[in-house]
């Protein structure tokens, strides 16, 4: 009844975003970070991936300390269950949302350096591996399924995001991407990358897709989830 009033989700948006930390920090991302911003809403959870986890672990169990980046970590969830699995890695965790990175120092108050209010690494750090897992998305294109993704979230953005994360991980290591609506092999750089043969047996294949277009791609998927950085040259 109250949302059959007139301007009544109009001043419910703006209550919501004046009143509640969570969407107002939302709401300054939209505003201030809009040019780097991806995925806005910070939805996590616990060992939300644990296939993608333990084969990492396994890839990386001869490093001594295996650098490790989390990118858009929200909370630190993935960064704990990380660090859980390898406890002699050095994991950092970046996140535009203030809020979350706040959240994460304080359930792991050990590590409160490794997480960080950022949008990218370190100028000059270097990572033998790169989670962006549920990063490359956006939840209006989940929920309206338009035919173009060119005022949400377009192909641009995510070759963008790609790039950078590619300029600070090593030749050898791993990147790890789910949870995405784009397809890592229409990137530029894709051809610089192998594909390891891991499937999420506990999700669903990704169907909801756009192009280097940014329109909507019907009938594909997309499964894949580990890719290796050749060696340089």
């Amino acid at each position: 009844m109250l949302k059959a009033l007139p301007g009544a989700r109009g001043m419910a948006l703006w209550v919501r975003r004046t009143f509640i930390p969570h969407y107002r920090e939302i709401h300054r991302l939209r505003r201030a970070e809009a040019e780097q911003l991806l995925q806005p809403y910070p939805t996590t959870g616990e060992d939300r991936y644990p296939e993608v986890f333990d084969e990492l672990a396994r890839l990386l169990k001869k490093l001594p300390c295996p650098q490790i980046l989390s990118f858009g970590c929200s909370s630190g969830a993935e960064v704990r269950a990380l660090r859980r699995r390898m406890p002699h890695a050095r994991i950092v965790g970046i996140d535009l949302n203030r809020r979350m990175i706040a959240q994460a120092r304080a359930a792991d108050p050990a590590h409160a350096e490794d997480y960080r209010s950022a949008g990218a690494p370190e100028p000059g750090e270097r990572f033998d591996a790169v989670l962006a897992m549920a990063v490359f998305r956006h939840g209006d294109l989940e929920f309206h399924r338009p035919e173009t993704c060119s005022a949400i979230l377009p192909f641009a953005r995510f070759e963008k995001g790609l790039a950078l994360l590619d300029q600070h991980l090593n030749s050898g290591g791993w990147l790890a991407l789910f949870n995405q609506q784009f397809r890592f092999a229409d990137c530029t750089l894709a051809p610089r990358y192998g594909v390891e043969p891991l499937r999420m047996a506990e999700h669903q294949a990704l169907h909801l897709l756009y192009g280097p277009d940014d329109r909507r791609i019907a009938g594909t998927s997309v499964t894949e989830v580990l890719f290796r950085k050749q060696a340089d040259g």
